[in-house]
């Protein structure tokens, strides 16, 4: 079942990029307007949360609704697979990620929050 549903998103994926690929060379080119002052641009903000919440969902997928963070068998102090460890060090890492990227984005001047 893992494996049936690790290639349905491969190719769903695929897919996606192949069209986005497909689609971004037949639009014209045009000019961004600079942003309006005091306007505050969310797209870093959606873009950072769909991306933990799309590990967060891959977790869910691969190793079932206990690869959730916080989940019961952390609380119990149960004995988790590794697999867990890996899943937990995903939403982590995305998450820094994210939070850099806000970081940057915002504290250097590139938008006003």
């Amino acid at each position: 079942m893992r494996r049936l549903l690790t290639t349905f998103m491969a190719c769903v994926l695929s897919g996606a990029i192949a069209c986005a690929s497909h689609r971004a060379g037949a639009q014209p080119v045009q000019a961004t307007a600079p942003p309006v002052a005091g306007k505050t641009d969310y797209r870093p903000i959606v873009i950072g949360v769909g991306a933990i919440a799309g590990v967060v969902v891959f977790n869910v997928v691969a190793l079932g609704i206990g690869a959730l963070p916080g989940g019961v068998a952390y609380g119990a102090g149960a004995v988790v697979p590794a697999e867990m460890s890996v899943a937990m060090s995903r939403v982590y890492a995305t998450s820094a990620a994210v939070v850099g990227g806000w970081l940057a984005y915002y504290g250097f001047g590139r938008a006003s929050p």
